[in-house]
């Protein structure tokens, strides 16, 4: 594949099970121009490449840039993949995407290339590289949402092990015996601090006959909780929605605990829609942090929320081809 090194701008494009959203984005990681699309991931492989191939042509008409103004093309995609070659091995939202070649189609139509990452690894570098974890020697990002995903990046380049399987923070085990999580194990910080198990844990303690406001805000069906519900009635003093994101935030704080012993890094960076409830979260995180880090990597690491928001994919994409034509 071939890169335009003298080339102004990059295109990061961040590939989800619903939507794709391509960016045109300049070396000082300003967004100039933007495409949306459906990602269609039931209907297979060709169709899905055809929405990226149209993302990123909206991006471009959208922004002052022309294609020959393009160094190139990175892309976020949910599963694992093997970045030399193209392929996605196994994805979890695209049907069919068993070892599949997803780089090559679309440097055949776009003309531009095209290098592939882990979303939540290429997230990462964009947090490191244009956000949060800016200027970082060695950062760790948790995004929390309806899975928990993480990156590690050191010097500024994405780890991911020998087999770009790496790193799965979501699946340390921080409760030995504790709930069965999406990969059959149990006790994983995924299965206590994901999107469904912070509702499930607010539903139990609201089923014992304590009163809470999210029953109100959830019209008397507590089916209908969301995690942004529970951070609203926290900020409104409801107890057993208080409860919930400390409980939560204590097991995250186990995770991370466990990265800054292993990795000392300078940087945590907590993203992802469940880190919106900010503080409510993020002290009780902190707190256990502190009781449970090791001296020495704790006076050398920060725990910060994430700044780039939807932003992450798309700029990570970016990031990704500023490395490689740099």
């Amino acid at each position: 594949m071939k890169f335009n090194q003298n080339a102004k701008y990059v295109i990061g494009v961040d590939l989800g099970g619903t939507n794709v959203r391509a960016a045109v984005v300049a070396r000082s990681g300003v967004i100039i121009g933007e495409g949306r699309t459906e990602s269609k991931a039931m209907e297979g492989l060709n169709t899905t490449v055809g929405q990226i191939v149209l993302a990123i042509k909206l991006a471009v008409e959208n922004s002052p840039a022309d294609i020959s103004d393009i160094a190139g093309i990175g892309m976020g995609v949910p599963g694992t993949v093997r970045s030399e070659e193209g392929t996605v091995l196994w994805s979890p939202n695209f049907l069919g995407w068993d070892g599949v070649q997803l780089a090559a189609p679309i440097v055949e139509q776009i003309g531009l290339g095209t290098l592939l990452g882990n979303d939540a690894n290429v997230a990462a570098l964009g947090e490191c590289i244009f956000g949060a974890g800016k200027g970082a020697k060695c950062m760790v990002m948790f995004t929390l949402g309806t899975g928990i995903g993480s990156g590690l990046i050191i010097d500024g380049k994405i780890w991911t092990g020998v087999n770009e399987s790496g790193p799965e923070m979501g699946h340390q085990i921080v409760l030995a015996d504790g709930p069965r999580c999406s990969c059959g194990r149990y006790g994983c910080l995924e299965s206590l601090a994901q999107r469904d198990a912070i509702i499930d844990r607010a539903a139990r303690k609201a089923h014992r006959g304590r009163h809470t406001s999210l029953l109100e805000k959830s019209n008397h069906d507590l089916r209908y909780v969301t995690p942004a519900m529970i951070a609203e009635a926290a900020l409104e003093g409801d107890p057993i929605s208080i409860e919930t994101l400390q409980e939560t935030g204590y097991y995250i704080g186990i995770g991370v605990s466990n990265a800054i012993n292993m990795l000392n890094p300078d940087k945590i960076v907590i993203g992802g829609g469940i880190a919106q409830a900010g503080d409510l979260l993020f002290d009780p995180i902190r707190t256990t942090v502190e009781v449970n880090a090791l001296y020495q990597q704790l006076q050398a690491c920060e725990v910060v929320p994430a700044q780039l928001g939807d932003n992450a994919g798309v700029l990570g994409g970016a990031a990704m081809v500023l490395q490689k034509t740099t």
